[in-house]
């Protein structure tokens, strides 16, 4: 009877220390360790502008990864917008390019004018000068011996003065001509950068919209799980209306609970380790960027008595690269 009573006492002393073990361990923590459970902030994913739904590509509880395509959205108002800048852009790049055979049959117009009056001047030239040739000859075979008088008769020819007219108004032609060449080509040159610029502002016009309509399509962001889809095929959605909700696989944060007296409370902006309570080989760098109240420890956190066990939350961010899962039970130091 003695023994077996010491063997009871020893049981109960032992099961008290181990109690207090678990306690200060797991739910009262230390100057350097408390427990928390990740979590993952949930993201909506809203239309930006009134839309139609074109299609809907997955379901609630869908995994997806980052650029899978989600919702495919259209808008009318869009399209007519970009059906009208696309055939502006066509009509005024079909003017770019009239102008510019236009402005080559005025210039070959204009040739074609003046050249007619300066054939007909080279005409009157090539006359004047076989005239003048055929009465050199003829003052040779009548009188072989020519005078100064006679030279100088020749040279006072009013057929000479009708040659310098006559060449005169050759060049003067010549120098119409490129003028009105030179006016034709100033005043296209002018037509083309008005028409250029305006085509660039609306190409840029028009890269807008595409990047909107681009937009209207809504992709995953980051790997994660659907938890909500708010609309259906076919269905008219207002601007700023969800379309619907995911979760992310990986948690970007960890709630942790300081339980009991603490004797090192970390200050904001301080670094922690954070690892996975059942595989503490699983850690990820913290940082602490807030406390918030004290409220009740999750049901997970809660050691199996009927007594609540309370701390004051601490939050942790980290990278979203890391191996834990939502909801999951870690250890921080």
């Amino acid at each position: 009877m003695k023994i077996s009573i010491n063997w009871f006492y020893i049981f109960v002393a032992l099961l008290f220390v181990s109690m207090l073990y678990v306690s200060a361990r797991f739910f009262k923590g230390s100057g350097k360790s408390s427990i928390g459970i990740t979590k993952g902030k949930e993201y909506k994913i809203n239309s930006e502008k009134s839309s139609l739904v074109k299609r809907v590509y997955v379901v609630p509880g869908r995994q997806v990864k980052t650029g899978d395509v989600l919702v495919e959205l259209t808008s009318n108002e869009l399209e007519i917008d970009i059906d009208k800048l696309t055939n502006r852009i066509a009509v005024l790049k079909s003017e770019q390019h009239e102008k510019s055979k236009l402005v080559e049959s005025e210039i070959a117009y204009v040739k074609a004018q003046h050249g007619i009056t300066i054939e007909e001047i080279d005409t009157d030239i090539e006359q004047i000068q076989s005239k003048m040739e055929l009465n050199r000859n003829l003052a040779r075979e009548f009188a072989p011996v020519a005078t100064d008088s006679t030279s100088v008769n020749l040279s006072r020819n009013p057929q000479q003065a009708k040659l310098k007219s006559l060449a005169q108004q050759k060049a003067k032609h010549h120098q119409a001509m490129a003028i009105k060449i030179e006016d034709i080509r100033q005043e296209n040159t002018t037509e083309q950068s008005l028409l250029v610029n305006q085509i660039r502002l609306l190409e840029r016009e028009l890269e807008l919209l595409a990047a909107e309509k681009k937009k209207l399509s809504k992709f995953a962001a980051t790997d994660g799980v659907v938890e909500n889809v708010y609309v259906k095929d076919g269905e008219q959605v207002d601007s700023f209306t969800p379309l619907l909700s995911i979760n992310p696989v990986r948690p970007s944060t960890v709630v942790g609970y300081l339980v009991g007296k603490k004797f090192d409370i970390p200050e904001i902006g301080s670094a922690v380790r954070v690892s996975s309570y059942e595989h503490r080989s699983v850690t990820v760098a913290g940082k602490v960027i807030g406390y918030g109240s004290v409220s009740e420890l999750p049901e997970i956190l809660q050691k199996s008595t009927a007594v609540k066990a309370f701390g004051r939350e601490m939050f942790i961010e980290i990278a979203p690269e890391n191996s834990f899962a939502n909801g999951e039970k870690v250890l921080i130091r």
